[in-house]
């Protein structure tokens, strides 16, 4: 049985995308940067740098499952998101999310861990 991933609802200037990032989608968002998506976040010598809003739009316009929306909506969408007192950085931290819950960056790690023995001789302070 196939699971398919939810999409992320995200409204942007007055348009609501539905984002998911799937196989395919990440081909062709590659394809129309001329590289890797983990590049929009990495330089060369492995330093986290922030990718130019124009990628980021690129990345939204492909993740995007909601028909009809063109480059020009997207562009337009930018400009009114702007315009309500929006910054370049929530983009980014949608951007981030949107990757983080595609898996991206690793599965995230449980938060139900246990402390292990060595870390609790550490927060003893009765030693």
């Amino acid at each position: 049985m196939t699971v398919k991933k939810a999409t992320k609802e995200f409204n942007f200037g007055g348009l609501n995308l539905e984002l998911k990032l799937a196989a395919r989608d990440i081909l062709e968002i590659e394809k129309r940067l001329g590289k890797s998506m983990m590049s929009l976040f990495m330089s060369g010598d492995g330093e986290m740098k922030l990718p130019p809003i124009n990628e980021i739009l690129i990345v939204l316009q492909g993740a995007n499952q909601t028909h009809g929306v063109t480059d020009n909506d997207i562009f337009k969408a930018f400009e009114k998101y702007l315009d309500e007192g929006h910054s370049p950085m929530e983009l980014f931290q949608v951007l981030t999310d949107l990757f983080q819950e595609s898996g991206f960056f690793g599965k995230k790690a449980s938060a139900s861990k246990t402390i292990s023995e060595s870390q609790l001789s550490l927060l003893d302070n009765n030693q």
